[in-house]
């Protein structure tokens, strides 16, 4: 008897050595295993606990159960269980004279817990209350009246252990406690049993892991993605190439939603584009498509079709499903453009690259001796670079496959931009291309730039750094700059390069510009930067271009001569107005913009002037005294100052400014002149007067020379040391 459970648990356990484990088993076992319904058949042999009545009995149970898991908690499975208990008598018949054997026929509701350790094995335990009928079927009553059996309460608990040989077939190993009660006068078979038994389950149902079993609650209404461009590849990452739409066929929510996109060879690894907790039956959802693209979008040439995957992962009734779906467009190659967003642009303009960096620096190396301190250092570099561009031979050329005028027109056209690098290897192209070849110079060395669109062209524009209210230092008439957040900007016509001088190129840029003023809607200012915060540039891997860079005397003429111009526009309103009102104090400030800007001998006329009107003018004496140190003949300035300084000092008025100023100046010429001690002197001096203007002089307290200076080091190490390398200091009339 007791052998029998044994042999039962040792077969229970051989058999499921024979089962192959599941390699990658679902996460949640019970829900993607979840049956609507299950059947089992159950036998078991029970032995009575305390009640030595029933030793005279052999207990056994046969019983069915109907299991229904619950939707939404699979493990808790409600239950209705009826069967037979048989109670069959070996007791001895001389001594009862009766056959007690009997049986309870019962049926009754239960619950049970199930849970699954793996695929094949599961662990649970349940219980039960039901109705019996006892019915003694062997008595011999003297009298019968028919009634041999009484009402009675059972209650049963049972551990289980089951093995699953598949997804219908469960077979498991029942230890079992069951107690009766009986309801009549017959109350001798009340109490405990306990057994272990075996039962045999069908699950209705379908195999999640069969084959045709495959779940495509997914169906994929629209997926599209149009041409995509190698040089938008940072753009992508944020916004979308193109749009999918995928419906949920199933009658039930879609759970853990997760949507990426892949491209193979031109990604390591998907871009993950989107989660939905759900998406309830039959509902549509459109998710924007974006890609993370690595560098080998720039190895292709011209236009390669693509054949891309959309992967959508997500749980139905708590099984993982994953359906894929293929999209195909076409890439185009790193120098493709359509101009849908003339924002685009910004992309090609690389100030990182390497080959244009290093051909900035070759030009402000070319022009360093012809550099004016009085004038922006950002457009006598947009002087500079335009000057060194017509003498590398850069000229305007129409592209002959996509003219601007015709791609900008139609958004739909493909065009194609040069990168920098690439312009200055082939020294032609059209305005797109001059355009990003003219910024990116700029840029390199940290100068703003903008680019404009007008109807069928496109050209560049810089920040002079000047404050609007400082026009006069850029250009005397207002409208040749345009006034952007409190500085002025200079418009370039770029394609004129090689044919015409900088100045035309202004003049023509910010008439090409003005010429929508009445319809500004027309055209477009796209400052660089802002630009590039949704089209970064294209990274471009970094070669040596071994490119011949021009006669650096020839950049160096033609910056004069563009300078020269320059100068001689912004100094003819004060020459108009001297000669217009002939008084000192305009023949002053003529001289002195004279100075400033380059022009010594219109400079020195202008304070001999002053000094014909009024011999005594001491502003007009200290002036020449600048220009002398300007021209670099510092004896005669120190000369002119020290004689300037005994003449304030024989004055009981002299303006504290005009004293301040020519310390300043003597001490900057001592300085100049290597005369250390005098110059530290003239500076304390200065700082009793006025501590703040004198810190930008802070300089000439050291021993450090004037070329160690303006190149930001010297003896002392201290960069903040160039911060005192100021000009010379001018005196004019208030």
């Amino acid at each position: 008897m007791k052998t029998k459970p044994i042999l039962s648990i040792s077969l229970f356990v051989f058999v499921a050595t024979l089962l192959p484990a599941q390699s990658s088993p679902p996460a949640n076992l019970n829900s993607y295993y979840r049956f609507p319904l299950s059947a089992t058949v159950s036998y078991q042999q029970l032995s009575g606990i305390g009640n030595r009545e029933l030793a005279d009995f052999t207990i056994s149970e046969i019983a069915g159960e109907l299991r229904v898991p619950l939707p939404g908690l699979p493990v808790v499975q409600p239950l209705l269980r009826g069967g037979i208990v048989n109670y069959a008598f070996v007791g001895d018949l001389e001594t009862e004279r009766q056959d007690w054997s009997h049986r309870h026929i019962f049926v009754g509701p239960g619950a049970g817990y199930s849970l699954r350790i793996s695929r094949e094995f599961e662990v649970g335990a349940e219980g039960f209350a039901a109705i019996t009928q006892s019915v003694f079927n062997k008595l011999d009553l003297p009298a019968d009246d028919g009634s041999r059996g009484q009402l009675n309460l059972m209650g049963g608990v049972a551990a289980r252990l089951a093995l699953n040989p598949s997804y219908n077939i469960s077979i498991g190993v029942t230890p079992a406690l069951r107690y009766l009660r009986g309801l009549g006068s017959l109350d001798v078979y009340d109490g405990f049993t306990f057994g272990i038994g075996f039962g045999a389950s069908y699950r209705f149902g379908r195999d999640p892991d069969a084959a045709q079993a495959e779940v495509r609650a997914i169906r994929f209404v629209e997926a599209e993605i149009p041409p995509v461009f190698a040089a938008m590849q940072s753009y992508y990452v944020s916004e979308p190439l193109g749009a999918v739409t995928i419906a949920n066929t199933e009658s039930t929510a879609l759970t853990d939603v997760d949507v990426s996109f892949v491209q193979p060879g031109f990604m390591d690894s998907p871009t993950f584009l989107v989660h939905y907790d759900e998406i309830e039956p039959a509902a549509e959802i459109t998710v924007p498509v974006r890609a993370a693209f690595n560098d080998q979008v720039f190895t292709t040439q011209g236009v390669t079709p693509l054949n891309g995957e959309i992967i959508v992962a997500y749980s139905v009734r708590g099984r993982p499903a994953e359906q894929r779906h293929s999209i195909t467009y076409d890439l185009h190659d790193r120098n493709a453009l359509t101009w849908d967003d003339d924002r685009k642009v910004a992309a090609f303009i690389t100030p990182q690259d390497s080959a244009v960096r290093n051909y900035a620096s070759f030009v402000r190396q070319a022009t360093r001796e012809e550099q004016n301190d009085y004038l922006s250092a950002n457009l006598q570099f947009a002087m500079q670079a335009y000057d060194a561009l017509t003498e590398l031979g850069i000229l305007y050329q129409i592209d002959p496959t996509s003219p601007f005028v015709a791609a900008q027109e139609n958004t739909l056209v493909v065009d194609s931009i040069s990168f920098p690098r690439e312009t200055l290897v082939r020294r032609t192209g059209d305005c797109d291309d001059l355009t990003v070849l003219y910024n990116t110079m700029l840029q390199a060395v940290g100068i703003q730039t903008a680019f404009v669109t007008v109807p069928g062209h496109i050209f560049s524009a810089f920040n002079t750094g000047v404050a609007s209210q400082d026009h006069g230092t850029v250009h005397p008439d207002r409208t040749m700059t345009i006034d952007l957040d409190g500085q002025l900007w200079v418009l370039v016509e770029i394609t004129l390069v090689g044919r015409s001088g900088f100045m035309e190129a202004w003049s023509t840029g910010i008439a090409e510009y003005r010429q929508y003023d009445e319809n500004p809607q027309a055209r477009g200012f796209y400052p660089t930067a802002m630009a590039q915060e949704v089209f970064r540039p294209v990274a471009l891997r970094e070669t040596d271009l071994g490119l011949q860079y021009g006669d650096e005397d020839a950049i160096a003429r033609r910056f004069t001569a563009d300078l020269d111009q320059l100068t001689g526009a912004i100094l003819q309103p004060f020459a108009t107005r001297a000669n217009e009102t002939g008084r000192a104090r305009d023949w002053n400030a003529y001289g002195i913009a004279a100075a400033q800007f380059g022009s010594s001998r219109r400079a020195r006329q202008a304070f001999a002037r002053v000094l014909e009107i009024e011999p005594d003018n001491l502003n007009a004496q200290l002036n020449l005294g600048s220009l002398h140190y300007l021209d670099e003949d510092y004896d005669r300035a120190l000369r002119t100052f020290l004689a300037a300084e005994e003449t304030l000092d024989g004055r009981r008025r002299a303006r504290e400014s005009t004293r301040l100023s020519l310390y300043l100046n003597i001490s900057k010429t001592q300085h100049a002149l290597g005369h250390f001690d005098e110059a530290r002197g003239y500076l304390t001096r200065a700082e009793e007067i006025d501590a703040t203007e004198a810190a930008r002089f802070s300089y000439l307290g050291t021993g450090v020379d004037e070329d160690t200076v303006a190149a930001g080091a010297g003896e002392t190490g201290r960069a903040s040391a160039a911060a005192g390398a100021v000009p010379i200091l001018f005196f004019a009339d208030e």
